[in-house]
Order: structure tokens, then C-alpha cells, then sequence
């Protein structure tokens, strides 16, 4: 029995996570309307938190950069300089960036052309931190407004990978 009712409720959530973000259902008596609550990042933007939600966990996307840094994946993260997802130019543009800055990775005359042109990208990025911080900003936006929250969450995040100025 206890089986057969986590199944139901299981598909419920599920029906009812595949509705849009503007969803209404009228009710039978049609005087009543059931309207569904907004949905974060309803335009489905690369996403880029350092540390998202409750729980103050990273993003796939940061997980999936943090491990070509600790893998010394260099040729990896200078071939995204050129994505066309705006949260890889965004992440591949401060890590080589960081790395050449660190003296550990050179970038030629051709890789320094796409960081510029990546600096004033306006392609968008949904960004979180916490369950209190989060926004829509463009690449231009996160790479060049040195006040931005996401731009100094960035730098906590590459000390960290590189074990410079951890305290814990």
C-alpha cells in the first residue's frame, strides 16, 4: 500500500511540475482559478550560483568548470571561450583569464580577441546565491561590473579551487 502511494504522489508532483509558468486551471464551477507560483529562471538562462538555494550548493555548471581547473583541463576551458552558451563564455572567460593572470596558462593573440569579444557579450545568465540573491545579468554585465555579487563569488570560488585564502 505504502508503495502504490508514493507512486501517485510521485506522478502528481510530476504532472504538476510539467505545467507552465503561467498556467491557470479553471475549476468546474468556473468562478474559481487555480493559479500555479512562478518558477525561478522560467526562461531556462544558463544558470550560475557558487552557492544556490537552502543549501548553498554549487551549480552543474560551476561542478563541471571547478573540475577541468583541479584536472588541469586548460585546452578544454579555452575551447568554451567560443560556446555559444553564455554561462560557458562566462566561466571559461574568468577562469583563463585567472589562470593566465596565476602564470599558469599562456593564451595567444586569438584567445585574447574572443575574451574581448566575450566582455561585451549581452547573452544572459540566470545567477543565485543563497535562497535570498539571484538575477538575470549579462555576460557583459558579470565580466566587467566589478561590484556585482556573482563577480566576487567568482573570485571566492577560484581562491578556493587554487588553496589561496581558505578560511574555514
Amino acid at each position: 500500500m505504502k508503495h502504490e502511494l508514493t507512486i501517485i504522489f510521485l506522478f502528481v508532483i510530476i504532472f504538476s511540475c510539467t505545467r507552465s509558468n503561467n498556467d491557470t486551471i479553471k475549476s468546474k464551477d468556473s468562478k474559481t482559478e487555480i493559479i500555479s507560483p512562478p518558477v525561478f529562471n522560467p526562461k531556462h538562462y544558463d544558470k550560475i550560483g557558487f552557492a544556490c538555494g537552502e543549501g548553498g550548493v554549487e551549480t552543474t555548471l560551476i561542478n563541471e568548470f571547478t573540475k577541468l581547473i583541479k584536472d588541469k583541463k586548460y585546452q578544454q576551458l579555452k575551447a568554451r571561450l567560443y560556446s555559444s552558451k553564455p554561462g560557458e563564455v562566462y566561466l571559461s572567460t574568468i577562469s583563463t583569464e585567472k589562470l593566465a593572470k596565476e602564470g599558469m596558462i599562456k593564451l595567444n593573440i586569438i584567445e585574447l580577441r574572443q575574451i574581448e569579444k566575450n566582455r561585451n557579450k549581452t547573452d544572459t545568465i540566470y545567477t543565485c546565491s543563497g535562497c535570498t540573491e539571484s538575477g538575470y545579468y549579462t555576460v557583459k554585465q558579470l565580466l566587467n561590473d566589478t561590484t556585482n555579487f556573482t563577480r566576487k563569488e567568482a573570485g571566492w570560488w577560484f581562491d578556493k579551487i587554487l588553496g589561496k585564502n581558505i578560511i574555514e
